[in-house]
């Protein structure tokens, strides 16, 4: 939106701020608060302090007296962070216009969701879409120039809320009207934010037109450099699914970040992800760099959202290919019950069918198969384990077809990294079965690359919920008659399940079990 000039109201002008720091105008952002500096230093000093701590080195060297009011603000604020994690504060107002009330609305859903209050920013980000579609004609076309800047706000709160088709719907309309408009920075913008959820779906073709588009209007524009530059997190993603992981880790190192960075924790999951796929760090140092950031960040991961998802989805890969399939499975459990579903379920066929639990992959990967058929990265692990169950099976009619819809699904949307979901030895057996004269060149390949897939699979049952809260009660003291109380199940069903868990961990005994669920994460 733009920048009510001239006005005494400080609201106005604290949401001019925040819409033009939310779209990396840091120049206008400086320039209103310099403007209005007596009326902010005395009453928004949270204000001053985004400011100060969103400035890149070019404009702070530009305007060397925020060096010194960003010393002060540190002196006057002394239990503020050194870096906001959120534009706070964006007031809420009875609006005097139908643009007041889009700047209002729009401010504050930025608030909103770089607070990690998730489901507020997309309340509000449906309050701003459902007040412009009732406003009249004229009104649109008035503020035509400005609606570029108030779709890519609306389709951050979207995205970071899990919602795909909305935030696709809005990010494109942004780019739109930013093109037509000459505002390439909402246009550059928006386009890259299409191409990471396009490459996080699994659309690579598309991602990579989205990518061009960003990169040719950041490259045709001076001063684009603090720009969101989404483009490059969906470029690293793409050079993954390539096979190419030291080329994203680059990628990732190169992207910008601003004060208030939505995406640092996404850009953290996906580097950890790549370094797990490369073997350059251990489990335990990747687990805990996640564990560091949830900590540090944790009003970012409050509600359910885009940066609990890849959290959690992370987390999960690391568990799977550490060998602790059950864990990875609860992780993912997890994130599906925090509303990210449609982002797991495809994985989490592939590791129930990794912990030996065929019926229930078999049914995950038949609802992703029907219900997201627009997601070519979870079509193609879906597609695989239904291969490997149809192999299992002696059909290899049904393996050979199920394997090569899967493998050309991924080479045609260049997502190669998706088939090594399974393991070596199941991938070898549908290649022999299929013929691998039949398969995609590009998969082919894989065959002289076995580090790169997922552990072999277990031929023991998973162990159920309720199976694992008995196992962990066991880590307790006492012996079964407390812990049934504890449980509040009867002494008969707890050693009903005790002796489920000896049979399944193949172990003989309470401390035997321990040390297995131990090795394996479960504890």
């Amino acid at each position: 939106m733009s920048d009510p000039d001239g006005a005494a109201d400080r609201e106005d002008v604290v949401s001019a701020i925040y819409l033009a720091l939310s779209s990396r105008r840091f120049e206008e952002a400086a320039d209103l608060a310099e403007r209005h500096w007596a009326t902010l230093v005395g009453s928004a000093l949270p204000t001053l302090r985004a400011v100060a701590d969103s400035l890149p080195e070019e404009v702070l060297a530009a305007r060397p007296r925020w060096e010194h009011i960003k010393r002060y603000l540190g002196f006057v604020m002394t239990d503020a962070s050194v870096r906001p994690v959120a534009y706070i504060d964006a007031p809420a107002r009875t609006p005097h216009t139908f643009a007041d009330r889009l700047v209002s609305l729009t401010a504050r859903g930025i608030a909103a969701r770089t607070s990690g209050r998730i489901a507020e920013a997309r309340s509000l980000a449906d309050a701003a879409v459902k007040a412009l579609e009732e406003a009249p004609a004229a009104s649109r076309r008035r503020l035509a120039s400005q609606l570029a800047d108030g779709y890519l706000q609306w389709g951050l709160s979207y995205e970071f809320a899990a919602l795909e088709p909305e935030s696709l719907a809005a990010f494109e309309a942004a780019f739109n009207l930013g093109v037509a408009l000459g505002n390439h920075q909402a246009a550059a913008n928006a386009a890259g934010e299409l191409a990471w959820l396009h490459a996080l779906c699994g659309r690579g073709r598309i991602a990579d037109e989205w990518i061009q588009r960003a990169v040719t209007l950041a490259e045709s524009t001076q001063g684009s450099a603090g720009w969101r530059r989404g483009d490059v997190l969906g470029a690293a993603v793409r050079s993954a699914d390539g096979m190419r992981p030291d080329l994203a880790l680059q990628q990732l190192e190169a992207r910008p970040r601003g004060g208030v960075d939505e995406h640092r924790l996404t850009s953290l999951c996906q580097s950890v992800i790549f370094r797990l796929s490369m073997g350059s760090a251990s489990p335990v140092r990747l687990l805990s760099e996640l564990r560091r950031a949830e900590i540090a960040d944790a009003a970012l991961l409050a509600e359910s959202g885009e940066n609990a998802i890849v959290i959690g989805y992370a987390e999960a890969l690391i568990h799977l290919y550490s060998d602790q399939p059950e864990r990875a499975l609860e992780l993912l459990d997890g994130v599906a019950a925090r509303g990210g579903e449609p982002f797991v379920i495809g994985t989490r066929a592939i590791v129930k069918l990794a912990a030996g639990a065929a019926p229930d992959a078999a049914r995950d990967a038949e609802r992703a198969i029907a219900q997201y058929a627009q997601w070519p990265r979870l079509l193609v692990p879906a597609s695989l384990v239904k291969a490997v169950i149809a192999a299992d099976a002696g059909d290899a009619d049904a393996a050979a077809e199920n394997f090569l819809a899967a493998c050309e699904l991924a080479d045609e949307n260049g997502i190669l990294s998706t088939v090594c979901g399974i393991s070596y030895a199941d991938f070898m057996r549908l290649m022999e079965l299929t013929g691998s004269e039949r398969v995609p060149e590009a998969v082919r390949a894989f065959e002289h690359l076995p580090l790169v897939f997922a552990p072999a699979r277990r031929r023991r049952e998973l162990l159920t919920a309720q199976e694992l809260r008995v196992l962990r009660g066991l880590a307790g003291d006492g012996g079964l008659a407390d812990l049934a109380a504890r449980m509040h199940l009867s002494l008969n069903t707890l050693k009903a399940h005790t002796r489920a868990i000896y049979r399944k961990l193949d172990v003989k005994g309470r401390a035997a079990a321990l040390r297995a669920a131990h090795d394996r994460g479960l504890i």
